[in-house]
């Protein structure tokens, strides 16, 4: 069997660039010995534009014989060898170096422009979702619904973890322009207790950690919350007015410090339930920080600042009444940069010795639950008497954290398109923050409903089509297909 190709060009209000797109693609392709037909699906109602419908409807539309689809933006015309349209054994992403894109991919999930797809792949995916009127998101959700059904991409990873970080009030709560590919996996081992509603760990600040909290200092360890949802968990605190680091009603951890008449100061980041967050939260100069998986929030404090006096008060790990899972606690008065905030991320205690060589790093105190005795947790040797009692009961185990997030992505050939350029085609992510009611109706699902699969790609796309066809026209170079989606 002979493959054929259907070149699919979703269009409305674009005759200018009609006129130049057709005899272009004839031309490129007159030579390269594909079976090729396009298709113009012209979207004729007032309705937003639905990209990705419009490509679905087609391919329905046209016969079994094109095994294989070009879905196409009207304004990318190919350039070089490298756009090959040819039968594409995975999906491929074609318009990788496109003018108006300064040469570049607009984010590194960019799967939009000009893309292959074998009819069983697409077929297989459902489609492309028929739910994202106006701008955006397509093809963003249609990599996600090849990821899901089967289709090979290749399997790289995000060492920013942009998926895991969130802004709830943001337009785009995971950052799309944030995702950094690497090649490798990234993993280390970490220390962890669990505590719940009965169990704490509690005693008094020793010299050396009333010394550190006094002047500049950071706190830093890993933490996991549980479906209950409290007013307030405490994760790691110095008592009294308590400073240090909590959970708020199951969506903030907030690092907060008291000065001597009393009066408080915190910042404060949403956190993910269920899944491990990093947070270090501190104090340097004149202002408290806290970074949360590498996020930084910072308060400036008030001159001539004097923290509570802690000195007959006790620490904290988690509380009676709630119930927590926290790592290691590690406590430095070594002043905090984005190298030491990276390693401990990503590399955790392994990283201790290098931080110590390069940066002079202070270690206080780890609290590593690692050695116990007589319901205390033993941290050193006894000099120093930083020891914690134990109430209630705990589990110990040693995990492997992954700190990188798989991330798949097409097939990318380098292709190089010239642009027929039109009204801020040349900036994709900007047109993501600008207010839009359709752009934020787009974000929502995607990153509300189909990343937390609330909604089944399965019954969303060409399974649940419903248009009308006005009538198609066979014109001398390419066919159209007059569509009210």
């Amino acid at each position: 069997m002979i493959d054929k190709l259907a070149i699919i060009v979703p269009y409305r209000d674009r005759q200018d660039h009609l006129d130049v797109f057709i005899p272009h693609m004839h031309q490129f392709l007159k030579d390269k010995g594909i079976d090729y037909t396009i298709f113009i699906a012209e979207q004729t109602d007032n309705r937003p534009f639905n990209y990705g419908k419009l490509c679905n409807i087609v391919s329905k539309e046209v016969g079994k014989e094109y095994t294989y689809f070009a879905f196409h933006d009207i304004d990318m015309l190919p350039m070089n060898d490298e756009c090959d349209y040819g039968y594409p054994e995975s999906p491929t992403h074609l318009a990788t170096n496109v003018e108006a894109h300064d040469n570049i991919l607009p984010y590194p999930q960019y799967f939009g422009g000009v893309v292959l797809i074998s009819r069983e792949d697409f077929e297989n995916a459902n489609g492309y979702s028929n739910e994202y009127w106006g701008y955006g998101f397509q093809d963003l959700d249609l990599l996600y619904r090849l990821e899901r059904s089967g289709a090979y991409l290749e399997k790289f990873y995000d060492i920013n973890q942009t998926y895991e970080r969130f802004d709830i009030t943001d337009v785009l709560p995971y950052r799309i322009e944030n995702v950094e590919i690497g090649t490798d996996k990234r993993n280390h081992k970490i220390n962890t207790v669990s505590l719940n509603t009965e169990g704490r760990f509690y005693g008094h600040i020793n010299h050396m950690t009333n010394k550190l909290i006094n002047g500049d200092f950071f706190i830093s360890f890993w933490f996991k919350d549980s479906k209950n949802t409290e007013e307030v968990k405490n994760l790691f605190s110095f008592e009294g007015c308590d400073t240090g680091v909590f959970l708020s009603h199951g969506k903030h951890v907030i690092g907060q410090i008291w000065d001597k008449d009393e009066i408080h100061y915190e910042v404060s980041h949403d956190y993910k339930k269920e899944k491990w967050n990093h947070v270090i939260f501190g104090k340097n100069n004149n202002g408290i920080f806290m970074y949360l998986n590498n996020k930084l929030e910072t308060l400036k404090l008030k001159e001539n600042f004097d923290l509570f006096d802690y000195t007959k008060h006790t620490i904290k790990i988690s509380d009676t009444q709630s119930d927590i899972k926290i790592s290691s606690i590690l406590t430095s008065n070594t002043k905090i940069n984005e190298e030491i905030v990276s390693a401990l991320f990503y590399d955790g205690e392994s990283s201790f010795n290098n931080l110590k060589n390069k940066f002079g790093f202070n270690i206080c105190s780890i609290y590593d639950f690692k050695t116990f005795y007589k319901n205390r947790l033993l941290l050193d040797k006894g000099k120093n008497l930083n020891h914690l009692k134990l109430e209630g009961p705990f589990d110990v185990e040693e995990i492997t954290l992954d700190v990188t997030t798989p991330i798949y992505l097409p097939i990318r050939l380098q292709g190089e398109y010239k642009s027929l350029v039109h009204d801020d085609d040349t900036e994709i992510i900007k047109k993501y923050y600008k207010y839009n009611p359709d752009i934020e109706e787009n974000a929502d699902i995607f990153f509300h409903e189909v990343l937390t699969n609330k909604l089944d790609y399965t019954t969303i796309g060409l399974s649940s089509l419903t248009y009308k066809i006005l009538d198609k026209q066979d014109k001398e170079d390419y066919e159209l297909i007059r569509i009210v989606t």
